[in-house]
Parts: structure tokens; C-alpha cells; sequence
């Protein structure tokens, strides 16, 4: 598939599946984020990881703000994205979530003063959010690309484990060759380890 045949097909996806997850109700939705939080903290991978990078999430995303309070009282540094510039981003330590102050794109983050980065072979475990996932572990972003340059570039060593709503898993998703996947997909209702690994 050439690019223009393949950044097609995302977008398609991309606007079906922003469809699927607005037309979840709100709370299920955050029934959904408690299981799928529950179940991650109960895993090996997250209690051995002494650095977690994870995100704000935004209304209608998993609702990740319970995991960052529990991996802050469980002693873990935990960091959230910082948008540096256009696909570009950082790991900024959180040091509570009262610090956080909405910012560009209405996104959640740490304010200027208390920032300090995280150096990205720090991350043992990376909370990865994306518009639709398939069982193999296959990934569509949110279509700017930061988490495949920083994932992907940059923290190559962060273990990478999705939480996504049951609704956003498909069959097939549209890959480029700099396209990140995960190892394990978290659903409120499944737990797959997934074959796929790059």
C-alpha cells in the first residue's frame, strides 16, 4: 500500500473509531477504566516497573487518573507527555495530580515550574493510547505520530501495554514500518498478550 492509500485508511478508521468510543456512556466508561486500571496494577510487569509513563487522559479516553495516584503511592515515578513541538514530545515527571494545569490542545500537564524531564531509558513501562488496536498487538495512533517517534526512537527499552475499551478493537489496522505496536492489550473485559512484536 503507498502512503497516500495508507494514511487514507487510518484516517478512515481514526473517524470511525473516535465514533465508536463517543457513543460510549460516560459511565461505563469509567466502569471500564476501573477494570482496566485494576487489572494492569495487578500485573508482574507493572509492580517490578519503577518508572511509568502514562498520559492525562482526556474525557472520552480510559480515565487513567486512579492509575497515576496508585503508582505514585505505590513509590513509582510516574511521567506524562509533554508536547515539545509538532510530533514531538517529552517524558515530565509527575509529582501529583493537583499539579496538573490544562494546556495546549486542552491537554492536562505538569505547569512550567515543577516541570523535570524524564530520560526516556528510565521508562520500564509505557501506558500506550491509540484510536484502535487490533489482538495482535497492531496500532492506529491518534495521528500525530508522538508516541511512535518516542516509543519508538527514544524509549525503545519502555515496556508497551494498551488500555483500550473493548469498542476500539478491530481486525486489521494500517501499519507503516515506523508505526509502534504493543506487547498486551488490556480491555475491560479481555487481557491479551500479543503475538506480534517489533
Amino acid at each position: 500500500m503507498n502512503e497516500e492509500l495508507l494514511l487514507a485508511a487510518k484516517r478512515r478508521l481514526r473517524t470511525e473509531m473516535t465514533r465508536r468510543r463517543r457513543t460510549i456512556p460516560e459511565a461505563e466508561r469509567e466502569a471500564a477504566s476501573r477494570a482496566m486500571c485494576g487489572t494492569l496494577c495487578a500485573l508482574p510487569r507493572y509492580q517490578a516497573a519503577r518508572t511509568v509513563f502514562a498520559y492525562a487522559s482526556m474525557p472520552e479516553e480510559v480515565q487513567l487518573d486512579g492509575l497515576l495516584a496508585r503508582a505514585l503511592a505505590d513509590g513509582k515515578r510516574v511521567a506524562i507527555p509533554w508536547i515539545t513541538g509538532r510530533g514531538t514530545m517529552e517524558a515530565v515527571e509527575l509529582p501529583s495530580l493537583a499539579v496538573l494545569e490544562r494546556g495546549a490542545y486542552g491537554i492536562r500537564n505538569v505547569p512550567d515550574h515543577l516541570r523535570r524531564a524524564v530520560a526516556p531509558e528510565e521508562i520500564d513501562l509505557a501506558i500506550v493510547p491509540g484510536a484502535a488496536f487490533t489482538a495482535e498487538g497492531a496500532r492506529l495512533g491518534l495521528g500525530g505520530g508522538y508516541y511512535d517517534r518516542y516509543l519508538g526512537e527514544r524509549a525503545r527499552g519502555a515496556y508497551r501495554i494498551a488500555l483500550a475499551f473493548d469498542a476500539l478493537l478491530t481486525a486489521e489496522v494500517p501499519m507503516a514500518a515506523h508505526d509502534i505496536d504493543v506487547a498486551e492489550i488490556i480491555t475491560e473485559s479481555r487481557h491479551l498478550v500479543c503475538r506480534k512484536k517489533r
